[in-house]
Order: C-alpha cells, then sequence, then structure tokens
C-alpha cells in the first residue's frame, strides 16, 4: 500500500530512513547502548520515524535515544565489585514500550496529513524522555528524599513509583528538552502546540509513577495476556511505559481538540 500510495519522494525518505538507520544502530550496538534484538527494533523503527515521520520525527526519536542512553546509568552485578557492572542496553520490547505510540501516531498522520497527530507523536516522545530522564537521573544519578506516590510514604530512591523533587525536575526538563528539538525541526507552530507537548508528556510521567505505586507487579488477566501472546504475564515496567506513552500522547490530542489549536 505504501508503494502504490506514496509519492516518489517518500520513498527516497524512506529509503535515507533505512540507510541512516542502520549506520546508527551500528554504532548504537558498538557502543553497547543497545542489546542484538534492540538493534533489529531500532532499524524498523528508525526506518518509520523517518520515512513517515520525516527530519522531524528522526531528530526528535534520535534525541530522546541519544540523550537517555547517556543519562541511563550502568547496572551493577555487586555492590562489593564495582568492576562487575555491564552498561544499560536497551531491548526489542523497550524499544517499542517507548516507540510504538510514536510510529503508530506518525502513520497515522501520514495517511491523514493532519498535524495533531504529530503532535500526539512527538508527546509520546517528550514522556517516554521526561520518564527516562526523571528514573535514571532522579533514581541513580541524583539520590534524594523520595515519596511513593500511593500514601507518600518514603522509600528508597528508584524504587517502582516513587517521586523525588530532582527526579521531577529532571521529568519537566526531558519534555522541554524534546519540545525544543520539536521547535528548531518545525518552528512554525502555534506556541500552544508546543505547551502542550511539554504538558503531556510531564503528565505522562506522572501518570507512570502512579502505575508503578499502584499496579506494578501485578498478574494480568488472562485475556489480556494472550493480546501480548503470552510474552508479558504481569505490569512490569516496560507494560507500564507503554501505557504512559499512549496515554501521554491520546491527552495532547484531547488538549487540542478541545482548545482549537
Amino acid at each position: 500500500m505504501f508503494l502504490l500510495v506514496a509519492k516518489g519522494d517518500d520513498h527516497l525518505r524512506f529509503l535515507y530512513g533505512l540507510i541512516l538507520s542502520f549506520l546508527f544502530v551500528t554504532i548504537a550496538f558498538v557502543l553497547n547502548w543497545i542489546a542484538l534484538d534492540g538493534a533489529a527494533s531500532s532499524l524498523l523503527f528508525g526506518t518509520i520515524a523517518l520515512g513517515f515521520g520525516g527530519w522531524v520525527g528522526a531528530a526528535v526519536t534520535l534525541a530522546f535515544f541519544v540523550s537517555s542512553s547517556l543519562v541511563s546509568k550502568s547496572i551493577d552485578l555487586s555492590e562489593q565489585d564495582a568492576s562487575k557492572k555491564i552498561p544499560f542496553r536497551r531491548n526489542a520490547v523497550q524499544v517499542w514500550a517507548n516507540g510504538f505510540w510514536f510510529a503508530f501516531w506518525v502513520l497515522i498522520w501520514f495517511l491523514s496529513q493532519k498535524p495533531m497527530f504529530m503532535i500526539a507523536a512527538i508527546s509520546s516522545m517528550a514522556f517516554a524522555t521526561a520518564d527516562t530522564w526523571g528514573s535514571e537521573i532522579g533514581g541513580h544519578r541524583v539520590r534524594g528524599t523520595t515519596w511513593l506516590l500511593k500514601g507518600f510514604k518514603k522509600v528508597q530512591p528508584g524504587v517502582d513509583g516513587g517521586v523525588s523533587l530532582m527526579g521531577t525536575l529532571a521529568s519537566i526538563a526531558g519534555a522541554v528538552f524534546i519540545t525544543l528539538v520539536f521547535w528548531v525541526m518545525s518552528p512554525e507552530n502555534h506556541w500552544g502546540i508546543y505547551l502542550t507537548v511539554v504538558l503531556a508528556g510531564f503528565l505522562g510521567s506522572f501518570l507512570d509513577s502512579w502505575i508503578g505505586a499502584t499496579l506494578q507487579g501485578k498478574r494480568l488477566h488472562r485475556f489480556v495476556r494472550s493480546m501480548f501472546a503470552n510474552k508479558i504475564l504481569i505490569v512490569d515496567n516496560n507494560l507500564t511505559n507503554w501505557l504512559s506513552a499512549g496515554s501521554a500522547s491520546i491527552t495532547a490530542l484531547f488538549i487540542i481538540l478541545f482548545t482549537g489549536l
């Protein structure tokens, strides 16, 4: 359908997306930023981002991936031996947990050419960046007083559902960062559009914390498990991110529809 409907320029951009994604994924794999299955998914995701989303979509996803990889802390295998650490590497599930809604809305935008669907896609990336920055900086990099969003009990930094002042500021910074990239690549939009992206991304990160505090770790219903081909049995961090990214994008759509932006 793409070959029949798309124009020649679209075909060429899709080819550019495939080539550039392959080069970037190769570099990211060498740098230990992604696992092998994550590399395959990133190749497909990057091709969709540039092929359907254009240079705006490619810039936003690249900004998310590079910045999130830089702030992500290595995994400690032993507290006594500092040498026993492995770098954080995204796998295929993590790629799609953060990128599924972006790819979905970009495809809808490509077929409809309605700007609000691109805003929804960008908002999902604003959430993904806000969530990663907040979790990594507030939970691992700068450890401060952390409260569980449910009941506001003090917990250790890095606990699912925990929020802290530094983590909250990092989340806001992540959403603003993606919005700035979007603004640089597409400066013709109304200022309310950029504010919508920041707000939707930040609210998505709070929803992520709420789900982490209330639902994460609970077993899914059998029917729901079948929807994921029994690959996800409980509400884990990946499912939480997927739900929150979708909620952030839908929030952006509602804001645009109700405000007339």
